[in-house]
């Protein structure tokens, strides 16, 4: 599925849901853990999993994020800030709801700054397919180019 653009009180929201054929309680332990967010995300995660706890992601290439925890609700919410120098604040919400024994995801970025956002539902688009390859236990190198070709779509929708 798509990622979609939305406006949202002025502000610039990237959204995507996906059904992932894996239980809530399995999802949420590849959100919530360092291990698996590796995997996944392509950066190193530091983080306290409490309601203002600090989270750090850190990637190859020296891109960094600082953030932290806003909402908590095991296995089902989880939001966190997201601060770069390339986007400034913004806010990461993922919902989980069960549906049938699989899991409904929806996650949303909303940005509180200037971002590029083709750059963002790109990114995210490639790494919830790479969610989805982890939780399948299945190893995948970042897609470059996937992303490439996910940002020349986004780009192209957008305009």
């Amino acid at each position: 599925m798509e990622g979609k653009f939305l406006q949202h009180d002025g502000r610039k929201v990237a959204s995507f849901e996906r059904y992932l054929d894996h239980s809530v309680e399995k999802v949420w332990g590849a959100i919530t853990s360092p291990q698996q967010i590796v995997n996944w995300l392509n950066a190193q995660a530091e983080f306290d999993l409490i309601v203002d706890g600090k989270i750090i992601f850190r990637w190859e290439n020296g891109d960094l994020v600082h953030g932290k925890f806003i909402k908590i609700n095991p296995p089902s919410e989880l939001e966190y800030t997201w601060e770069e120098k390339s986007s400034g604040r913004s806010l990461v919400r993922w919902e989980l709801k069960d549906d049938d024994g699989k899991c409904h995801l929806h996650l949303t970025h909303t940005f509180f700054e200037s971002a590029v956002i083709a750059d963002f539902l790109a990114g995210w688009h490639v790494h919830l397919e790479m969610l989805d390859m982890t939780l399948q236990e299945k190893s995948i190198d970042f897609p470059g180019e996937r992303f490439k070709e996910m940002r020349e779509k986004y780009v192209s929708i957008l305009n």
